[in-house]
């Protein structure tokens, strides 16, 4: 396994040109900051690599919280 670390895709990075030479792409987001559409742009510009992974992190845990589809107004 070879790792490449990037800044981030929408900071003018050369994540979208190491994207087109790795076989797997995991895109880092942020819970309750990052959203939707700045998501779709960063999948758009990962788009050489055919798999791409998100992890959501900072997310917070409440067993009475949130709805699975909540995250971005689908279950409200």
């Amino acid at each position: 396994i070879v790792i490449f670390d990037s800044p981030p895709a929408l900071a003018a990075s050369p994540a979208a040109e190491l994207a087109k030479h790795v076989g797997q792409t995991v895109l880092v987001a942020r819970a309750d900051s990052t959203g939707q559409s700045a998501l779709e742009d960063a999948v758009r510009l990962l788009s050489g690599c055919s798999d791409i992974k998100l992890l959501l992190n900072a997310t917070q845990f409440s067993p009475s919280g949130r709805n699975f589809g909540s995250y971005y107004g689908y279950g409200e």
